[in-house]
């Protein structure tokens, strides 16, 4: 039963949502990050419109997040505990539901969050790029190239080589984890007998 509780632990941890959050770099405090210029703000909206249209976002990003979340999907039920868990039917329609659900409010979370990615990303590259370079971004995104750039960067995530690098490290990503997570309620039952 432990061990069921660690496999449920470790895709809990593993939730697209929950990794989506995990990458991201750590930031510095908003009161010591300097406002963008607001000429370079202004350019930087205008890329982000341009390699993000307003009205294709929301497209954009779920043709990114689909294929990952299939990928992470697989790669936890590759691994060996989890597929002797879900060996039980019961079991198997729990994990489902379980990662039907988490896939819905990772799927509402970033859409309704769209807005302010936007708004980050667009002082992001105001603080990056000055009003120059974004308008030679905003140029190369306007040729045949650039425009075949925007229509196929958010898709990389399903070729199927990044599909099978993906599979892979969620499995690794699995055996490591239901390790970690039993040594560490291990470690927190122990505390548990001292406070007795």
């Amino acid at each position: 039963m432990r061990r069921n509780a660690s496999l449920i632990a470790s895709v809990a941890i593993l939730t697209p949502g929950v990794a989506f959050a995990q990458a991201a770099p750590v930031a510095t405090p908003a009161a010591a990050v300097a406002e963008p210029d607001a000429a370079r703000l202004a350019s930087a909206r205008q890329l982000l419109d341009q390699i993000m249209p307003p009205a294709t976002r929301e497209a954009m990003i779920q043709s990114m997040l689909t294929p990952m979340q299939a990928n992470m999907r697989q790669g936890i039920l590759q691994s060996e505990g989890m597929q002797k868990m879900l060996g039980d039917p019961k079991a198997k329609a729990a994990f489902d539901q379980f990662l039907a659900k988490q896939d819905a409010r990772t799927g509402t979370m970033l859409r309704e969050s769209l807005p302010g990615m936007v708004d980050a990303m667009s002082r992001a590259y105001a603080r990056r790029f000055d009003v120059a370079q974004l308008d030679d971004l905003k140029r190369f995104f306007a040729t045949p190239t650039g425009q075949a750039y925007v229509a196929n960067s958010f898709s990389i995530m399903a070729d199927p080589d990044i599909a099978a690098w993906q599979r892979k490290l969620m499995s690794q990503a699995m055996t490591h984890m239901q390790d970690d997570i039993a040594a560490m309620v291990k470690d927190i039952e122990a505390t548990q007998q001292d406070k007795k």
